[in-house]
């Protein structure tokens, strides 16, 4: 007669939470960093198509300022409605690359912006902006920082409600002739 054990363990983590709007997230500092970098993405755009300076320079601001607030739109969806929770992967760590990336960027936009500012008015204003959404995502990027090392270094008086099973099956086997 032969004993064999069989053993299963199981691991469950903390629930993740649903996927529902959150309005707190639009009180909080980093929802109103979000609109604002939003609302200036959108202003340096429309200044800087009401001049046509695409062939120096304008249409890397354009550029610039366009995929920022499309990128900034999106990350505000995920934040708004807690995707972020349900996707693999260490998102405070991307949305971080993402907006250094973006300070730098932002901080060749807003050179190439107001070296060309004499120009018109329209492309100074669009400088000022640049400048103004500079400051703002680096502003942002110092926050996403600070979150990210206390995301690397959870606080020891933060509980955690992991749970181990294990469960030990044994049967008995015979063998038959």
């Amino acid at each position: 007669m032969e004993t064999t054990a069989y053993e299963h363990t199981t691991e469950t983590g903390p629930a993740a939470s649903p996927i529902r709007p959150r309005p707190e997230y639009v009180r909080s500092v980093n929802g109103l960093l979000k609109i604002a970098e939003i609302i200036l993405c959108i202003l340096v755009l429309i200044c800087a198509s009401i001049e046509y300076w695409y062939p120096i320079g304008g249409g890397w601001v354009q550029f610039v300022s366009a995929s920022a607030m499309i990128t900034t739109i999106i990350l505000f969806i995920f934040h708004f409605f807690n995707l972020f929770a349900r996707l693999p992967g260490p998102w405070h760590f991307i949305e971080f690359i993402y907006y250094c990336v973006y300070v730098v960027l932002f901080v060749i936009a807003a050179i190439v912006a107001a070296v060309r500012a004499h120009i018109a008015p329209a492309i100074g204003a669009t400088a000022f902006f640049t400048f103004a959404a500079l400051a703002v995502y680096a502003i942002d990027v110092y926050f996403m920082y600070r979150n990210w090392q206390n995301f690397q270094r959870p606080s020891a008086a933060a509980p955690t409600t992991n749970t181990t099973t294990t469960t030990v099956t044994s049967y008995e086997t015979r063998t038959q002739y």
